[in-house]
């Protein structure tokens, strides 16, 4: 979330509200014992009304942007990913690493609707988030090796491979974790989220020592 972003918004919107209250008081000054009938006298208290439902409207619209709009750029992020690696470097270099980080972000990605729904449990939604992360911060370390590699006279490092090894052992533990989550029952579940507290605590630890960064 862009909480910048969103903090922004809403101090705008603060203003716009003490701008109408403004508004309010200083039309009560002008229209306080007008005596030229009901309406006119009434005349503060209905336009102050509407603008305040202007304003509330205006309000919740914006906030609804700012956070739907982040929701966006993760979608777009997350499809880019898999376009980004397929065009990185020279065609026809590095296939097979491509093809084992697609194969990858394609098994990851098919669970999706399933492991994030809200029926599921709110630690294999974390452990899938995390996950997928990773992956995409793998997928898109290996695109960027692809791109910097020196196609004349460079020599491969390895890193690649390397991507792929932790990638694959990465969805193989979140495959069998996941398996374990749907299919045992109440009593094994407590030894299968220590399991997951296990795996959320060493992604996370991928996350801020950065694993698999490009060279490191």
């Amino acid at each position: 979330m862009n909480l910048r972003k969103l903090l922004k918004i809403n101090l705008i919107n603060a203003a716009i509200l003490a701008m109408i209250i403004v508004f309010r008081v200083v039309c009560g000054m002008l229209f306080n014992g007008h005596d030229e009938g009901a309406d006119i006298g009434n005349f503060p208290t209905l336009m102050t009304a509407f603008l305040l439902l202007l304003w509330a409207g205006y309000t919740v619209y914006s906030n609804m942007i700012v956070l739907k709009e982040n929701e966006i750029e993760e979608k777009e992020k997350v499809k880019n990913v898999k376009s980004r690696l397929q065009k990185a470097g020279k065609p026809g270099f590095f296939q097979e690493e491509r093809t084992r980080l697609l194969n990858v972000w394609d098994g990851i990605m098919s669970r999706e609707k399933y492991f994030t729904s809200e029926e599921r449990d709110y630690k294999i939604q974390e452990l899938y988030q995390l996950t997928q992360n990773q992956l995409m911060r793998n997928i898109t370390n290996a695109a960027e090796y692809m791109e910097s590699f020196d196609y004349v006279t460079g020599k491969d490092s390895g890193y690649l491979r390397e991507v792929c090894n932790d990638s694959q052992q990465l969805l193989d533990k979140f495959n069998k974790l996941a398996e374990l989550s749907v299919t045992f029952d109440d009593t094994s579940l407590d030894y299968d989220t220590r399991e997951m507290d296990d795996m959320i605590e060493y992604l996370e630890l991928m996350r801020k020592t950065g694993k698999a960064k490009l060279g490191s």
